[in-house]
Parts: structure tokens; C-alpha cells; sequence
């Protein structure tokens, strides 16, 4: 980037109140694409598994017989859906736990765009009885829904405590090359929303992540915003302090602080006592197992503790 000094006089004539407009731009502006190399990008999306994906959950729709047809339809179609009446449309502002932007590519924030356009356009589609205010989310509040874990439907009647307080909750599988376990924004037009992909089928992520994403609603999304906060398991080195304050509300809320530091789980981190302190607490030891197993960076262990495969049959059983 280039570095431009300006002289006394220029700032001088630039803060006079009588003075005209002076409009400054940035250097080295990135130029508008091409209408070929414009073209070339959005033939290779059309291609890509994502927007297959897309066309098969029925988000985007192409019309043509042939194949060739078929692929340009499904750019075009794609293209109107991320930009066409997206009044509602959150802006794109805080990412934790995803891939660095070095190695991500266009795929994946084209896969989480349009899975934020989707749940934004599903969430706006739902009624609520109950007007949201961020005092309902309270000491109260979260201490039961983390007792909720021990029941066994207990991710089922999460989701719908967090809807009587006015949060719109939706459920959607991600899109193939994103890597995202959760989000949550509020605007004007839809309210509240939080978003999870239950990419995880395990409790310890499902109970986290609800917890992380209502810790981003109560701490930065009390009032209509234009940031949307997209969440992953996956850490980065350069977490934004929102990140660590939600995951701080999310822990706290499920295992108190000061039981936590002077918890034999944390000491000892055997079996015995992830179920001791999972009985004191009245919570699933899928919250205990799965916090050991973050904080040492030992994913093998617990497997039988962690709860996999009970989240979808939770939520989704008849």
C-alpha cells in the first residue's frame, strides 16, 4: 500500500468550514472484473458441489433440458440469490473458528453466504408470539437450559425454550466446503436469529455452541445490528475478543467458573469424576468430556461420554 504525506497546507484547506468537499481515495483499488473474467467465475461456481447442493435443497432452480443449459442457469440463478431483494440480508462481520482467510477460498465464503442468505430467508418465515428483549436472557435463563442437557431430549427442548423467548432458530445442514457449526445475528426485519448445522452430531458441540451463539445475542446482539457472527470448532490464532467473550458466557454457563477451577474433572480428568461433577451440577457429561478433551487437545478420549449420534435423534425423532 502506498503511503501518502500531506502537507500543512492541504490539512489546513481540507478542515476549513468553507471549504469544498475534497474526496480521497484509497490506493491500490482492486479494478472491477472483466465481463469475461466475470463470466469465468461464475462458470466455475455453477460447476462447483456447492451450487449443485443448492439446486437440490430447491434454493436455486434451473429450467434447461441440457446440461450446459443447466450450469449456466444455476450461476445465474445463484448470483440472484445471494444479491436480488436482500433487504434483510445481514452484512458479514465476524467470523470465529473458520479457516484463516489465507486458506480459505471462494467457495467456502460463496457456501456461507448463501447458507446465511437461506436461514435469514427461513427465520423470516417464522412466527413469533414473543417480542425478544436481552433481559430474558439471565442467570436464570441459561442455568436452565443447561440442566436441559441431562434430559434426553434435551437439545429438542433447548431449541424450544430458546424460541419462547422471540430468538428465531434454525436448523440447517451446512454447504459442502464450509466449516461452520453455528451463527447469529439480529435485524430489524427478522429479529434474533440463531442458526446451527449439527455438523457435529455429538452433545458436547451441540450444548457449546447454543450456549456460544446465545452468548453473542445477550453480549453483542441485544439490538438490531449489521454484523452476523459465524462460528466453527475450529480455533484461530487471531480470535476477536467478541469470540472470547462468547465462549467464556458459553463455558461459564455450563460449568461455573469457580466449580470448574477447583473440580477434580479438571484435576484428575478421568472418567469418575467428568460423572461426579456431571451429577453435582445436574448436566450432561458430554459438557464435562468434551471440555477435557478441547483444553488438552485429547480428541480420542471419552468417545463413549460425548454423546455422538444423540443430537439429530434428539431433535428430529417423531
Amino acid at each position: 500500500m502506498t503511503t501518502v504525506l500531506l502537507g500543512q497546507e492541504w490539512v489546513s484547506q481540507v478542515t476549513k468550514s468553507d471549504s469544498q468537499d475534497i474526496p480521497v481515495m484509497g490506493a491500490s483499488l482492486s479494478p472491477m472484473p472483466s465481463t469475461a473474467d466475470f463470466n469465468g467465475l461464475l462458470d466455475v461456481i455453477s460447476r462447483s458441489e456447492t451450487a449443485r447442493e443448492m439446486s437440490r435443497r430447491k434454493w436455486i432452480r434451473s429450467r434447461s433440458d441440457s446440461i450446459k443449459g443447466k450450469v449456466k442457469e444455476r450461476g445465474i440463478a445463484l448470483f440472484e440469490f445471494l444479491t436480488v431483494n436482500r433487504s434483510t440480508m445481514p452484512s458479514y462481520a465476524m467470523y470465529k473458528g473458520r479457516r484463516s482467510s489465507a486458506q480459505r477460498d471462494l467457495l467456502d465464503e460463496v457456501a456461507t453466504m448463501a447458507w446465511i442468505a437461506h436461514v435469514t430467508d427461513v427465520a423470516k418465515e417464522q412466527s413469533s408470539n414473543v417480542a425478544f428483549e436481552s433481559s430474558r436472557i439471565n442467570n436464570d435463563f441459561v442455568y436452565r437450559l443447561a440442566r436441559l442437557s441431562a434430559l434426553e431430549d434435551g437439545p429438542r427442548q433447548a431449541l424450544e425454550t430458546v424460541r419462547d423467548i422471540g430468538i428465531r432458530v434454525v436448523i440447517e445442514s451446512g454447504l459442502p466446503g464450509m466449516s461452520v457449526d453455528g451463527a447469529s445475528f439480529y435485524t430489524k426485519q427478522v429479529g434474533p436469529v440463531l442458526a446451527m448445522t449439527l455438523r457435529y452430531d455429538r452433545l458436547d458441540n451441540f450444548w457449546f455452541t447454543l450456549l456460544h451463539e446465545i452468548g453473542h445475542i445477550a453480549l453483542h446482539l441485544n439490538e438490531a445490528s449489521d454484523d452476523v457472527f459465524i462460528d466453527s470448532e475450529e480455533e484461530e490464532s487471531d480470535e476477536l475478543e467478541p469470540e472470547a467473550e462468547a465462549n467464556a458466557f458459553a463455558k461459564d454457563s455450563l460449568i461455573p467458573r469457580d466449580t470448574w477451577l477447583r473440580s477434580d474433572a479438571r484435576r484428575l480428568g478421568n472418567e469418575r469424576s467428568v460423572l461426579s461433577l456431571a451429577k453435582q451440577l445436574s448436566i450432561h457429561p458430554a459438557i464435562i468430556a468434551g471440555r477435557i478433551r478441547f483444553e488438552r487437545r485429547e480428541f480420542r478420549i471419552f468417545p463413549n461420554l460425548i454423546g455422538i449420534g444423540e443430537v439429530h435423534c434428539s431433535i428430529f425423532r417423531d
